[in-house]
């Protein structure tokens, strides 16, 4: 039983605010009838509610349908003046959403870290610019998000996901005849499966760079507007700093060649090796420099420095590793090692740069150290072999010295035995 005097205490202090929760939920008929109505085009969108963020905030049927959700009798719940619409037509949907999203004071009582101008950037995107034209195929808010069950980006089963966004943007992007109506092609997933994008990916790096890390997500628009350097450049940031650098940046843009996907490709981005710079299939600089020119040449001098210092390191290294197999002492020589890795990678970064002397003034660097490396397993291995030499030297007396000591404890057994 409460004291008397801590239940006047209790009584006199002022009641808590309100949490604020979004909109009151209504009493709603929507979700019973549609559950009962086992239809298959009305029931599924009700299952699906269970589970959405929009739900679990307090929103009901009728905050984008309209209509009186507190009425049991059909006529009266799709009440066109209340509002009532049944399947929101496609060129509605991003004005739908918006009327929350783009709402800023609302928004801040859910996520203050939500952004409000989502729907502003799609307006601005080519997707928002087709809808604008009557195209009801492009893609809109519920086409990636869904309509129902929308779930947070960062929960794994949403379709926008890191790690399925990809798969969402391929739904209508691998779609040969919808791509063809627009001019574009129908391939792009399946090269980005090939790249290292996203082999990185299906390592576990969500960093790798997904289809809405290039193109935007929202605001996605043709990578042909504004420099697919840029792009590139944000993870990419020494390799763009190089380029506008290098001789290429300007000669590119006189052109109107796109940067980076030039040589490195946009969606089918394979691992960069050496042969770029060769005149075999791989080679990306014989596409534009012709066998003879100042462009071909440069490429070549490269080329050759990358793989001196790439031959010589690993020679290097199985040296050092032959040494360090035969218990001889090489930490040194193993870390001195990696300084000339580390050269090796510098070279190639400044291969942006589109400048024989640079990479080969690296290159030289990272060769002192690999001969150095080199040297020392070479003088390891040869203090290595005279030490066995040495043991065989030893071996060798020690033996010719028990054999003597043998014959000379027979010399005096034989001669004890004759005294007698």
């Amino acid at each position: 039983m409460i004291p008397p005097f801590v239940l006047a205490v209790v009584l006199a202090l002022p009641a808590p605010p309100p949490t604020p929760v979004g909109p009151a939920p209504a009493a709603s008929t929507c979700v019973d009838c549609h559950l009962a109505l086992d239809d298959a085009r009305l029931t599924p969108p009700a299952k699906a509610l269970a589970d959405d963020i929009h739900a679990r905030s307090g929103f009901t049927c009728v905050s984008c349908h309209g209509g009186d959700a507190s009425q049991s009798d059909q006529e009266l719940a799709h009440d066109a003046r209340k509002g009532f619409r049944g399947r929101i037509a496609a060129h509605d949907v991003p004005e739908v959403c918006g009327r929350c999203h783009s709402d800023a004071g609302l928004m801040k009582q859910f996520n203050p870290t939500l952004r409000v101008d989502q729907l502003a950037e799609y307006r601005s995107s080519g997707h928002g610019h087709a809808l604008a034209r009557g195209d009801a195929a492009v893609a809109q808010c519920a086409s990636c998000h869904g309509a129902h069950g929308v779930l947070p980006v960062k929960d794994t089963r949403s379709p926008v996901s890191p790690t399925r966004v990809a798969q969402t943007c391929n739904r209508c992007h691998a779609d040969a005849a919808l791509m063809a109506s627009h001019k574009l092609p129908s391939d792009v997933y399946a090269k980005y499966a090939r790249s290292v994008h996203f082999r990185a990916r299906e390592k576990g790096d969500l960093s790798a760079p997904s289809c809405n890390s290039c193109h935007g997500n929202h605001g996605a628009i043709p990578p042909e507007i504004g420099s697919v350097a840029n792009v590139c450049g944000t993870c990419h940031a020494v390799f763009a700093e190089q380029f506008k650098l290098s001789p290429h940046a300007q000669a590119f843009k006189e052109m109107g060649l796109p940067g980076c996907v030039t040589c490195h490709e946009n969606h089918e981005i394979v691992a960069p090796t050496d042969e770029f710079l060769g005149t075999g299939p791989s080679g990306k600089c014989t596409s534009c420099h012709e066998e003879g020119t100042a462009g071909a040449k440069t490429a070549a001098a490269m080329r050759q420095d990358l793989l001196q210092l790439a031959g010589e390191t690993q020679a290097a290294r199985d040296t050092v590793r032959r040494a360090a197999e035969a218990g001889m002492e090489v930490s040194r020589a193993t870390f001195d090692l990696g300084r000339a890795d580390d050269a090796l990678v510098r070279a190639r970064a400044d291969v942006h740069l589109l400048r024989s002397a640079a990479v080969h003034e690296i290159t030289d660097q990272g060769l002192m150290v690999a001969r150095s490396a080199k040297a020392s397993g070479v003088k390891a291995l040869a203090e290595r072999d005279y030490r066995r030499r040495g043991l065989l030297v030893s071996l060798g007396l020690i033996g010719v010295a028990v054999v003597a000591l043998v014959m000379k404890i027979r010399d005096i057994d034989r001669e004890r035995r004759e005294g007698t």
